[in-house]
């Protein structure tokens, strides 16, 4: 080979790479005001705290679920059964009842049956501990892939704001507890990082209005991906009237406003600026019945015109596990063990709180400012919450639940 060819060679290397590198590289740190799940990646902190919890919010559909799946056409025995779940964390709250679904449907529709089970969350999810799980490597609750043959998972990271499988493609999928995050946070309040008390009405218009687009949204999505006589099942957390006090309250109300009160505090005190305390808000609204059923009884709704239609809605009391677990201790023992209480509690809901509280500090902090300033946050919670009565934090865990058929 000649030096001229091997020159021209080389430069054509060098001009390849450097149009290459020249593609701009979406660096997620720098975006701001997304979510990153709390704790490290891959340890499984999500179903290890707040999963002891969630692990029974299926319970109150699980029946409908494993008698109306086996109704869901599916005549092709070759082609492949499709299930999902949206907001799915790290698998945790799934685990169980996909395990009885997929042993029901494959009694049902043979052994020789392929499945497919789709994982969807945001696209800075912790996938990793999702498949830690899948794998067995963390193994409580136990998977149920170890003993199936036929099924295989993946994972969309997928706002599910967005479609986030092809249209025409799911037999079955669920959301537990997650729609009542929102696509964007539609108002600021100077005096809270949620509603309360003191929120105006343009704020709760505000508020109201983009949860109904949002759901809207999150049902037309789905729709689309539905198979005909496909089901989606939803828990909504919940808006309801306290059957003590006759007021208007919401799911983990107490909690919300203990972390608000302290925040406020850090705020009078200098450790954050009055900016970054209205900068604190928490992108989610819960929902009432009404709310939730207005798409499925206007009959001219584009949810309705979609073809869903609502087979059942009902509202449903969860215990709270961290309270029971408290009782039965002071009850057969005799311990008020408070602060074991406050720490399970905090730790648990600090998963789905603690982005919020470092997304709404400056960028002009650095991000172990950041993560000292709520690590103070959540401690001081967990601290006060020590000295309270845990009756207090008895949460009725109000949710509404939502069997949807696409016709």
């Amino acid at each position: 080979m000649s030096i001229r060819i091997l020159c021209a060679l080389i430069r054509g290397h060098l001009q390849i790479r450097k149009r290459i590198t020249s593609v701009p590289v979406r660096h997620f740190a720098n975006i701001p005001g997304i979510y990153r799940p709390y704790g490290k990646t891959g340890d499984g902190n999500y179903g290890s705290t707040l999963g002891k919890q969630n692990f029974g919010y299926v319970e109150p559909v699980r029946e409908k679920i494993l008698s109306l799946a086996k109704t869901i056409p599916f005549t092709d025995k070759k082609s492949v059964f499709n299930i999902a779940d949206y907001g799915a964390a790290d698998g945790s709250t799934a685990m169980a009842i996909f395990h009885e679904l997929l042993a029901t449907l494959k009694d049902h529709h043979g052994p020789d049956t392929q499945f497919q089970v789709i994982y969807e969350d945001l696209e800075m999810h912790d996938f990793n501990s999702l498949f830690k799980r899948m794998a067995g490597i963390i193994p409580d609750p136990p998977s149920y892939l170890l003993e199936m043959d036929n099924v295989y998972v993946l994972a969309s990271g997928t706002n599910f704001y967005k479609q986030c499988v092809p249209s025409n493609s799911i037999h079955f999928m669920m959301s537990m507890t997650s729609v009542h995050w929102l696509s964007r946070t539609p108002t600021t309040s100077k005096y809270s990082i949620y509603k309360d008390a003191q929120s105006s009405t343009e704020e709760l218009t505000a508020l109201h209005k983009q949860a109904e687009m949002d759901w809207e949204t999150f049902l037309l999505g789905r729709s689309r991906e539905l198979k005909l006589g496909g089901l989606l099942v939803v828990s909504v957390c919940a808006e309801f009237d306290d059957r003590n006090t006759g007021e208007n309250t919401y799911l983990l109300q107490s909690f919300v406003g203990l972390l608000n009160e302290v925040w406020k505090e850090y705020c009078i005190a200098g450790k954050i600026t009055k900016e970054e305390f209205t900068n604190t808000q928490f992108c989610f609204s819960c929902r009432n019945m009404e709310q939730v059923r207005k798409p499925f009884d206007d009959k001219t709704s584009p949810v309705s015109r979609s073809g869903l239609i609502l087979l059942s809605a009902e509202a449903v009391v969860n215990p709270d596990v961290f309270y029971n677990d408290w009782r039965e201790k002071k009850n057969k023992e005799g311990i008020d063990d408070r602060e074991k209480f406050a720490r399970m509690y905090t730790s648990a809901h600090r998963n789905w709180g603690n982005s919020t509280f470092m997304n709404g500090l400056s960028d002009s902090r650095s991000l172990d400012g950041k993560e000292q300033i709520v690590d103070g946050l959540y401690g001081d919670v967990e601290k006060r919450m020590s000295r309270m009565n845990p009756e207090i934090f008895k949460d009725d865990l109000r949710f509404i639940y939502l069997v949807i058929r696409k016709e």
